[in-house]
């Protein structure tokens, strides 16, 4: 069993991040060196593990278990790939034959744009994911770009002004799956003349408190469509406001993916993320899977109703 002695952690930015070397997930891991990375997690946010060396899918699987309930795929998209676990996302640039998307592919295409705005997993559904964990299987050459970036909505908040904070204390956020979709993709046909109001939408206080820490966050995500009680322009402004406070470069960090192995894990209740473009698009295969662990806290549904969750669409 690996020991939680051999691990060496190391903070990556000046707020949140940490690395983990000396850690193999293709052996067995004792419950020791388990609580050691999840309270890692929770005190930084953002776990990097390079050459996790996950040996393939079920092992992913069975490793983000022990965070919880691991979400599974209800409504898997024929344009991806048939990929043997429910609970694993494709997160390639590869279409269900294998071959690398390009432009022309509008299914697929329009899932990478909304991924590349900043978000938390699964706001958008009426039980909220709590952690994400992605791992690369094949990499385009380094200098073909498609890092992924996070930002500390921890520490975001804790920097706002005492009166701002007074202002959005008790404010509500509704998130829209489409909203996101429509923003990413304005000129797309597939998104064109829909109204979210007409279709699923979720409730959550625009500051949620990240449980295991005790510390609030800003959990104002791009599925973030209107604030209840307020005309949608001004919601919206409010929206991108905080939005543009998150993300600044202060609180931003990049990962430059490396290495086929290496592994992310985040808490999607501290932290938001967004994946980057490069140049590798069109033309050389990325192929990142990703799963999602289903929200258990106090916080898990937000203002939302439990029953809705049970049929509730996947985390994109």
């Amino acid at each position: 069993m690996a020991s939680s002695e051999g691990l060496q952690i190391r903070q990556l930015h000046d707020s949140y991040v940490c690395e983990v070397a000396g850690l193999d997930l293709s052996k067995p891991l004792s419950d020791a060196t388990f609580n050691r990375i999840q309270d890692a997690l929770h005190q930084y946010g953002v776990v990097v593990i390079p050459r996790a060396n996950l040996p393939d899918d079920k092992a992913h699987v069975e490793f983000s278990r022990r965070f919880g309930e691991v979400e599974k795929s209800k409504y898997r998209s024929p344009h991806m790939r048939p990929l043997p676990y429910a609970e694993i996302f494709d997160i390639s640039n590869l279409d269900e034959k294998g071959e690398v998307v390009t432009n022309s592919n509008e299914k697929r295409i329009t899932a990478i744009r909304g991924n590349s705005l900043w978000h938390a997993d699964g706001s958008f559904n009426p039980r909220r994911t709590y952690v994400s964990m992605l791992r690369a299987v094949e990499l385009p050459p380094a200098s073909t770009g498609g890092p992924t970036e996070y930002a500390d909505a921890r520490q975001a908040y804790e920097d706002l002004p005492e009166e701002t904070k007074a202002r959005i204390k008790d404010l509500v956020a509704v998130h829209s799956f489409l909203h996101n979709r429509q923003t990413a993709n304005p000129d797309s046909p597939l998104f064109k003349g829909r109204s979210v109001y007409d279709e699923p939408l979720a409730r959550y206080r625009l500051v949620t408190i990240h449980e295991p820490s005790g510390r609030p966050m800003l959990y104002v995500t791009s599925y973030a469509h209107h604030i209840e009680g307020m005309p949608v322009e001004e919601g919206q402004k409010l929206l991108r406001e905080l939005t543009e406070h998150i993300t600044q470069p202060k609180y931003v960090f990049t990962h430059e993916w490396q290495n086929k192995g290496d592994a992310v894990i985040w808490d999607n209740t501290a932290v938001l993320h967004r994946a980057t473009p490069g140049s590798y698009e069109g033309k050389y295969v990325r192929d990142m899977r990703r799963t999602c662990v289903m929200d258990s806290g106090k916080g898990a549904y937000g203002l939302n109703s439990p029953e809705d969750a049970k049929n509730q669409r996947n985390s994109s």
